[in-house]
């Protein structure tokens, strides 16, 4: 008897997870550098700031009970209409401005879990959902294990190319397909896996296309801000839910795992008033309701400073660890025909190009190099929606997060390495 047959068609279909086998190799082989994984820096991790809120909590009686009590579906009261306040100061709307938005702001166990929920509030088998090419693949995978189609629309140096959106929306009309497409995802921040950002410019004109595209239906925006407030220097665009000003298209997906803890695994995000209900009901299926103890640390973080504090550390050494790998990849590759990388701004991810003729894939000659150099990536072909295709597999994922400085420079010097041993083309 096959025990598989049991299974239901998600858990058939739905097979291993390709960063679940990266990890095995690093944690495998302790020489290996890993570039892999989109992990924070472990040496940042905010101890001083979650020692005094955890303090502060169990020294009160009170408090210390309601912490350790369930919560609501939604999430911590309090919590809620703090990160509603932090939103109008980082939009520069007036004090009580969004007010009227945190009936409709749900916390979540990070942000993955808001995907998820979206995922299962709106994708049936067979609808349409357009993403960034490439994206991140983790949602591409979960909204495929629900049967719909993931069809990547063109990136360039600006984020999303809302000419190639219009026009993929023109075709799938043309195919009778728009009545299916149910969502826009767009990585709006410091983008992975390239670090590049949706364009200032192009914030306001995705809102107006998704809902001029609205044709019997709402075509919902997923704006999954991850990695929000970890720009190197300057002030951040409006985001794309700012524009919403109806409040019935853009979805915000935010989360504390990469400014702060992703120990906490807690994240939050704005809903259209649509989606409010459904959104909860199916989250009450799941866990009724968020880590309540983790919420109440993270409202104390963010009161006292301590979280404003942890992201100011954490914009310094991610700017510090983004130059040395930038600065390792230019004195190892700079120059190299056909090879280049992106240059972010933020975030935690460099986009690295190489040759059409070199294969980064799992099965291709740079993987295998890589691993025989001892040092490991996230191949670029993940990242990319098999529609329309056909899927690049010259690209790959560089994380700086986990390695030190000189681990950052060694694993350039590593992969370098193994770019060379590939051809004498790259060499």
């Amino acid at each position: 008897m096959n025990p598989s047959s049991s299974l239901s068609r998600l858990a058939r279909d739905r097979g291993g997870s390709p960063i679940s086998d990266l990890m095995k190799r690093a944690l495998d082989n302790p020489r290996l550098i890993s570039l892999a994984a989109g992990f924070v820096d472990p040496a940042s991790l905010p101890l001083d700031p979650t020692n005094r809120a955890v303090d502060a909590l169990l020294g009160d009686p009170a408090l210390g009970r309601r912490a350790l009590q369930y919560g609501t579906t939604i999430g911590d009261p309090s919590l809620r209409a703090r990160l509603v306040r932090r939103l109008e100061r980082e939009e520069d709307a007036l004090p009580g401005q969004f007010e009227h938005v945190v009936p409709r702001t749900v916390v979540t166990n990070g942000s993955q879990q808001l995907l998820y929920l979206v995922a299962e509030a709106l994708i049936d088998p067979g609808d349409v959902v357009l993403v960034e090419s490439p994206t991140y693949f983790v949602f591409m995978g979960l909204i495929e294990g629900r049967g719909a189609r993931v069809i990547g629309v063109e990136t360039d140096e600006g984020g999303l190319n809302l000419e190639a959106l219009e026009e993929t929306l023109r075709r799938l009309e043309a195919e009778g397909d728009l009545p299916r497409v149910k969502l826009i995802y767009t990585v709006s921040e410091h983008s992975n896996p390239t670090g590049i950002s949706l364009a200032e410019g192009r914030r306001g004109p995705l809102v107006e296309l998704a809902n001029r595209w609205s044709k019997g239906h709402q075509i919902f925006v997923l704006e999954d801000a991850a990695y929000r407030g970890l720009s190197f220097s300057g002030r951040e665009p409006s985001s794309v839910w700012r524009h919403d000003e109806e409040g019935r298209c853009v979805i915000l997906a935010r989360t504390f795992s990469k400014s702060f803890s992703p120990g906490l695994k807690t994240g939050f995000g704005v809903l259209p008033e649509a989606l409010v209900g459904p959104v909860l009901s199916l989250k009450g299926d799941h866990d009724f309701g968020s880590n309540n103890f983790a919420q109440m640390v993270l409202d104390r973080a963010l009161g006292d400073g301590g979280y404003d504090a942890q992201v100011a550390r954490l914009r310094e050494v991610y700017r510090d660890k983004c130059a040395v790998l930038l600065g390792a990849l230019g004195e190892h590759l700079g120059g190299v025909e056909g090879v280049s990388w992106t240059v972010p701004r933020g975030g935690l991810y460099v986009w690295l190009t190489v040759p059409e003729w070199l294969d980064t894939g799992k099965a291709g000659p740079l993987f295998s190099r890589a691993l025989e150099h001892e040092v490991l990536y996230v191949p670029g072909c993940y990242a990319f929606a098999e529609e329309p295709g056909p899927v690049p597999n010259n690209h790959a994922r560089l994380c700086f997060g986990v390695p030190d400085e000189d681990q950052l420079r060694e694993g350039a010097r590593r992969l370098a390495g193994a770019l060379a041993s590939c051809g004498e083309q790259v060499a």
